[in-house]
């Protein structure tokens, strides 16, 4: 990420039971494909003709062996454990790691970069034996990260960089991500199969935030790609109700014909349709970037027109398992990046898939 603020590109849920370990153990392969999603029959394999930056990077793990004695304290910095998105995958890492016989540290940088950064320095002290991070601020933690190398604490980094055409972040053993680019390439495909030539909008938000600067420019390419008109962006001022509302109402103030809205998230999506269906508009929304029961209901209420479910409790244990093949000198060399594909969800799909609470 970039400035002092929550990623906005997870969501997620205390899914991370044993129930949920076992549903993605030796679901995954080290080659692009599947990766079973718990509750859900939707498929999540890459289709082939997918060229995109993300493209190649769906290595998932297996579940590694367990070895007698390794000493397992994991520390985990969490960007914002406020965000349900952001919790929800430290849950499933929690449980992973307690389920592989470690500890488990897991703090929280509550969107403050130096704040993180000082609790890198905190993990080193208390002796971990390697440190998952999900960074607020990329650029801020290499001193962090050099000084866990330092101490011979490797480092598995979450969601950067954005761009997996880019080099990865120096120092880190790998990066787990959802991808940045895939998603939308999904969603927009999906959506100019279903109406050809249709118009569309999206709202952004006004801090720069690289995730989502990212998977806001690759919603426009793909969108414009395969034939979908892109009328304009609307940032919203913040990342509450407060002001998708308001963001929504300037798009469709500025483009009233405006088929579609795509949003960066299922909160933002669930309030744009909101303000949509009260003021008797007829756009539809959109987003690359959903998993929770809110976005399941709006879909039902037929206020949701299209959503890609984001796989966020198994990037979390996807983020263990690198860390324990590490340690354990199992499956290596990791790859560079672990993508994690997740599924699109239309009406007719939405009791199919799972939700996140």
């Amino acid at each position: 990420m970039t400035p002092a603020h929550p990623k906005l590109m997870r969501v997620g849920y205390l899914a991370a039971s044993a129930a949920l370990v076992t549903l993605v153990a030796g679901c995954g392969a080290n080659a692009d494909g599947p990766v079973s999603t718990p509750v859900s029959s939707l498929p999540t394999a890459v289709p082939p003709g997918y060229n995109g930056t993300d493209a190649g990077h769906f290595h998932v793990l297996t579940e590694p062996k367990e070895v007698a004695g390794t000493p397992f304290k994991v520390g985990f910095l969490n960007t914002n454990a406020g965000q349900p998105m952001l919790l929800a995958m430290q849950d499933a890492a929690k449980a992973e790691v307690e389920r592989l016989g470690g500890s488990f540290i897991g703090l929280d940088a509550s969107s403050d970069p130096q704040k993180q950064a000082s609790q890198m320095s905190q993990v080193i002290a208390q002796n971990v034996d390697v440190i998952i991070v999900d960074p607020t601020v990329a650029s801020a933690l290499g001193p962090g990260i050099r000084a866990a190398k330092a101490a011979g604490i490797p480092v598995i980094a979450i969601g950067t960089p954005a761009d997996q055409s880019q080099p990865p972040t120096p120092g880190v053993e790998t990066s787990i991500s959802q991808g940045f680019d895939y998603p939308a390439y999904r969603t927009m495909k999906l959506l100019a199969k279903e109406h050809p030539g249709a118009t569309f909008a999206t709202m952004g938000l006004s801090i720069p935030v690289d995730q989502l600067i990212y998977m806001l420019q690759r919603i426009q390419y793909w969108g414009e790609h395969f034939g979908l008109k892109f009328e304009g962006k609307v940032d919203t001022p913040n990342d509450n109700p407060l002001g998708f509302g308001p963001a929504t109402t300037t798009i469709l103030g500025k483009y009233p014909d405006v088929d579609y809205i795509v949003t960066f998230n299922d909160q933002s999506a669930v309030a744009a349709a909101t303000t949509v269906a009260t003021s008797g508009m007829h756009a539809k929304i959109v987003t690359p970037n959903a998993a929770l029961a809110i976005a399941r209901d709006a879909i039902k209420a037929g206020r949701l027109d299209l959503v890609y479910r984001v796989p966020w409790t198994e990037q979390g244990v996807q983020s263990v398992w690198a860390a324990y093949d590490t340690l354990t000198k199992q499956n290596l060399p990791l790859p560079t990046f672990i993508t994690v594909p997740g599924y699109t969800v239309t009406p007719d799909q939405v009791d199919q898939a799972s939700w996140l609470k």
